[in-house]
């Protein structure tokens, strides 16, 4: 009786064993099995990925339109910070360097393009490089109207001419900004012990016709230009008359 007892006791040991290192590989195995499936959502990531070798200067526009990237998922450890996620991130943008077909597009590679700038129809777009004070010192903003004076200091060799020298005119009245270099905001909207600080220099990019546009290219190589904001009043001066010494409040 002792005998068949102890018989019993020792299955009795032998299934528990058994029972709990069933119960514990089937929790282990559970554990596995979640741990694997977040690790496989954290693994990969969707970036913007070039189909074809792109080269440097395609903008986004063309890429996107053309079929020349696409949103890919790729593994964790193959995406950088600066990939972009979405196709938006195109938008007016330009390469600046090529990418090869697989590779992720990334932010470092883009630069503004100049294809968001619109053209009025029939306008050609020029650029002036001014003093920062001759360039309405950083006040001025993109879709202003400028009025482009000219101060003549020269005259052609061999040519008579009665206009003084020095002397100023109106080049081109109510010209469209279309771009600025830099803008600063007024003092009296941002106070400062420092003052508002002003521009040495200025870049605008201005729609022009034709015509226009050759005026300034030789004005610009040979003379000083400024401009004024205007708001196209009606007492404007005359275009291309100088006004200089002696003669500050008629033109001769």
């Amino acid at each position: 009786m002792k005998k068949q007892t102890g018989i019993l006791v020792l299955v009795g040991v032998i299934l528990f064993i058994a029972g709990s290192a069933i119960a514990y590989a089937s929790v282990q195995g559970a554990s596995k099995q979640g741990g694997s499936g977040s690790t496989g959502s954290s693994a990969t990531t969707t970036a913007v990925v070039a189909k074809n070798d792109i080269p440097a200067g395609t903008t986004g526009q063309a890429m996107v339109s053309g079929g020349l990237v696409a949103l890919e998922t790729l593994p964790a450890k193959s995406y950088s910070p600066t990939d972009l996620t979405a196709l938006t991130g195109l938008t007016n943008e330009v390469l600046t360097a090529p990418v090869a077909k697989g590779h992720a597009i990334s932010s470092t590679q883009l630069a503004a393009s100049t294809s968001s700038i619109s053209l009025p129809p029939g306008q050609d777009g020029v650029t002036v490089a001014l003093t920062g004070t001759a360039g309405l010192a950083g006040y001025l903003q993109p879709g202003s109207r400028v009025d482009v004076y000219a101060n003549i200091t020269k005259t052609s060799p061999g040519v008579s001419s009665a206009l003084p020298t020095p002397c100023t005119e109106l080049a081109m009245a109510n010209i469209e900004v279309l771009d600025v270099q830099s803008t600063q905001p007024s003092f009296s909207s941002h106070p400062s012990t420092a003052g508002r600080t002003v521009p040495a220099s200025e870049t605008l990019l201005l729609a022009v016709n034709p015509n226009q546009a050759r005026n300034i290219e030789f004005l610009s190589q040979n003379e000083t230009l400024s401009v004024v904001q205007t708001q196209n009043d009606l007492t404007a001066p005359p275009v291309g008359v100088c006004i200089g010494a002696n003669q500050t409040t008629s033109a001769p």
